[in-house]
């Protein structure tokens, strides 16, 4: 987790809109006077080049140049989500400034390289201290893409390591199941698929004859009524559908989620040596 000073330890304020984006433009200007945006955006200390601001009229809908001085009206959620995104895909750490050569012997100075990764851990790092406290809590992930952080409490669940198992019936399922948990314009509809997937997890493990193996009958069962009778996977009058699914939705999920760890984990350390993907 990103460091935290002693106000924001004490009493953490829940940013504005308005401040969240002087957040990202001071972001920006720090990191470019750093020459993080150099390499892969030609963004130094001169005039924005026309290329990457091309590049950006072409992905993005609005104007993201010069990011200092946008519009009132391009003051937007959206913007500064996408802005954040936009520069986390265009950022690089320069190396050392070194004394450099051309072809033709000249001299001249410049780095010596540039680090990619050492660039975007930088950025997120430094974006995460304050995404936290915009409501209702976001981060910038190492994916490059702005996601809900979760409640309190159960943040540390949703970043837990995917144990490598077996790529593609478990393990890309559950990491699917988090990214549209996290989405941050997840829908209700979305949330009970992220239920359905993990549940199809589950189910896979079960026909495999591997989720009997680190969980007995009667919890193995409580796993799947869950799902049957709460009108998650099927639809059947005698389910139940009088419940706050908002609250609900959230336990069955983290719940889900946390037997899948405990499952996975059991099942590794009773098959240390066995290829699972």
């Amino acid at each position: 987790m990103p460091r935290r000073y002693y106000s924001s330890r004490k009493q953490p304020q829940a940013l504005t809109l308005d401040e969240l984006y002087c957040k990202l433009q001071n972001l920006y200007l720090l990191l470019r006077q750093k020459d993080f945006f150099d390499q892969k955006a030609g963004i130094s200390h001169g005039p924005i080049p026309d290329a990457i601001q091309r590049e950006a009229r072409l992905d993005l809908n609005f104007q993201l140049f010069p990011i200092e001085k946008w519009d009132p009206e391009d003051i937007t959620e959206d913007h500064i989500f996408d802005a954040l995104e936009f520069l986390h895909e265009h950022t690089s750490k320069p190396g050392k400034w070194v004394r450099c050569y051309t072809d033709d012997g000249d001299e001249y100075y410049g780095y010596e390289g540039y680090d990619e990764e050492a660039g975007r851990t930088e950025l997120r790092e430094r974006a995460n201290r304050f995404l936290m406290d915009y409501p209702p809590g976001y981060e910038l992930t190492a994916d490059g893409n702005v996601a809900t952080l979760g409640t309190d409490g159960l943040q540390y669940i949703l970043k837990a390591e995917i144990i490598p198992y077996d790529e593609l019936n478990v393990d890309s399922k559950v990491r699917g199941a988090i990214d549209r948990w996290r989405n941050r314009r997840v829908s209700r509809e979305d949330k009970k698929q992220a239920i359905r997937d993990l549940a199809d997890v589950f189910e896979w493990l079960k026909k495999t004859g591997r989720l009997g193996k680190v969980l007995d009958n009667k919890d193995e069962s409580a796993i799947f009524d869950l799902a049957n009778n709460f009108a998650i996977r099927h639809h059947n009058p005698k389910q139940k559908a009088n419940y706050d699914k908002e609250i609900w939705f959230s336990w069955i999920f983290h719940f889900y989620l946390a037997t899948y760890h405990a499952a996975i984990r059991l099942l590794v350390k009773r098959e240390p040596t066995k290829k699972h993907s």
